[in-house]
């Protein structure tokens, strides 16, 4: 169990850590005129995941199972539908500074959901005694889930991240993959998988449209546009590195 637990640190919360730190130092180095570019990277980042959660629910949902379909719809329409119900009734993010930094928040959550998959991917093949193919997934996750950094980091924009914010969200990330790991031995239901990969994917949708609507202004449109480019190859990359060398789509 703590040989599992370990792999889902490696391939999860290391490599989060180690892409919010990255994100940090770029953003302190790079120019403020380089935000929209940041910002674009990040939206990015969460467009390429919110296809990935999409596909991957809708592969496990079957056309004659209503009640996967149930599944489906109530978790999409319950983290999207009722993320924007909090929001509008000022739940959280009544300041405009805290508006601003929940959006990290709101990413990690979603990053986390998805990386809860990934280590069920991993726990799974180890669980099988594919031992290669475990090394292969943790090393393919690891360089994909550093991506990630940026996109947490990127949604803030200018406003400082303490190092008690950067914790948490590599808490929040990261350690799902763990959580995952452990989890594929315990022989769970395809409702689980269709569930947690639709609440991520309406979180991710939701944060899309809070970081479009703060970042897609007339003076950044093509940072913003450039950045988004930059986001979805980088995700691209690393998936079809994975892809290459373990046979397995991330």
């Amino acid at each position: 169990m703590l040989e599992l637990v370990g792999l889902g640190a490696i391939a999860g919360v290391i490599p989060v850590y180690l892409g919010i730190l990255a994100a940090l130092l770029l953003g302190k180095v790079l120019p403020r005129s380089w935000e929209g570019v940041l910002i674009g990277v990040a939206t990015g980042i969460l467009v390429y995941l919110f296809f990935d959660l999409m596909h991957e629910a809708t592969e496990q949902t079957g056309a004659r199972d209503p009640v996967s379909w149930v599944v489906f719809l109530g978790s999409l329409g319950g983290s999207f539908v009722g993320l924007v119900a909090l929001e509008s009734s000022q739940v959280f993010g009544g300041r405009p500074g805290s508006r601003v930094l929940s959006l990290p928040y709101m990413i990690a959550v979603g990053m986390g959901l998805h990386n809860l998959g990934e280590g069920l991917a991993i726990g799974a093949s180890y669980a099988s005694g594919e031992y290669t193919l475990s090394a292969l997934l943790v090393a393919g996750f690891g360089l994909h889930n550093g991506t990630e950094g940026f996109g947490i980091v990127g949604a803030a924009g200018k406003t400082p991240i303490s190092w008690r914010d950067v914790f948490l969200l590599g808490l929040i990330a990261g350690v799902p993959t763990c959580v995952g790991t452990f989890l594929s031995g315990q022989g769970l239901s395809p409702y689980f998988s269709i569930c947690f990969y639709t609440l991520a994917a309406g979180s991710l949708l939701y944060v899309i449209l809070s970081l479009t609507v703060m970042a897609y202004t007339a003076t950044r449109r093509l940072q913003v546009a450039v950045g988004m480019f930059v986001g979805i190859s980088l995700m691209f990359v690393t998936a079809m590195v994975l892809t290459l060398v373990s046979s397995i789509r991330s």
